[in-house]
């Protein structure tokens, strides 16, 4: 059975006329992707409780909602074991961890400000790293603030990827203008580490475009267009077709 005619028209129900192709657009990222030496703040943030993300965050004083650098912390020995900071180079933020004899990991991780947020539009952050054989488990998530009186700092569903890898896609909705992304790293391996080579955050958005067939008998393509029923009157109101 043909499902459209010579004329683009369908002839089935539930053809869709229009086809959604998903692309990625601006930046996001306070400080564009790639690192320096100079890249994390000089001070490292010491975390003591399990609600590390938040407690760091809170800690720098975010948000300010005018983007800011990229920040630094890491456990120190009271919930999770004590690490040495993460650490930056041209093109490399290193985060390793610390395991003690009873297992107990470390954590430690960075973290930015993002700038000029849409509330309720979707992003992508894409985590490039070099690659190695190191092993563990790189954690990511925004932290916010709650909209609700005191207005505390909360954190979203945190996503887990095992490296070694060479890229993360980390897809999320922002909850305000001034979210903050949260990387942390851990391992059950002492001095494993993950080496960072970008981070980039852009905006998710959809394109609409017109669907296209093509008809063999006739030799041609044609765009998908309509079928209207012209055998159920318009309601009044309603625009009248004419083909």
């Amino acid at each position: 059975m043909e499902q459209i005619n010579s004329r683009g028209q369908a002839l089935e129900d539930g053809l869709d006329i229009f086809m959604s192709v998903p692309f990625l657009s601006g930046e996001y990222s306070s400080y564009g992707s790639s690192f320096i030496t100079s890249t994390l703040s000089v001070a490292n943030i010491a975390t003591s409780t399990v609600a590390y993300a938040t407690e760091a965050v809170g800690l720098a004083n975010l948000p300010t909602y005018s983007g800011s650098g990229w920040f630094r912390f890491a456990s120190n020995g009271t919930s999770q074991t004590s690490v040495t900071p993460p650490i930056s180079f041209d093109n490399s933020i290193k985060i390793s961890s610390a395991v003690t004899r009873e297992g107990v990991s470390s954590v430690s991780g960075v973290f930015q400000e993002l700038k000029q947020l849409y509330a309720g539009s979707e992003y992508s952050a894409t985590i490039k790293l070099h690659q190695n054989t190191n092993i563990g488990t790189v954690k990511v998530s925004t932290v916010y603030k709650s909209s609700t009186f005191p207005y505390p700092l909360l954190e979203s569903e945190i996503k887990s990827y095992n490296i070694p890898s060479s890229e993360l896609t980390f897809n999320f909705k922002a909850y305000g203008t001034a979210d903050i992304i949260c990387i942390t790293f851990g391992s059950t391996v002492d001095g494993s580490l993950v080496d960072i080579l970008s981070i980039s955050v852009k905006e998710k958005k959809e394109y609409k475009m017109p669907v296209v067939t093509d008809i063999p008998l006739i030799g041609i393509s044609k765009i998908l267009r309509r079928k209207y029923n012209f055998d159920i009157p318009s309601d009044e109101g309603e625009p009248t077709y004419t083909d």
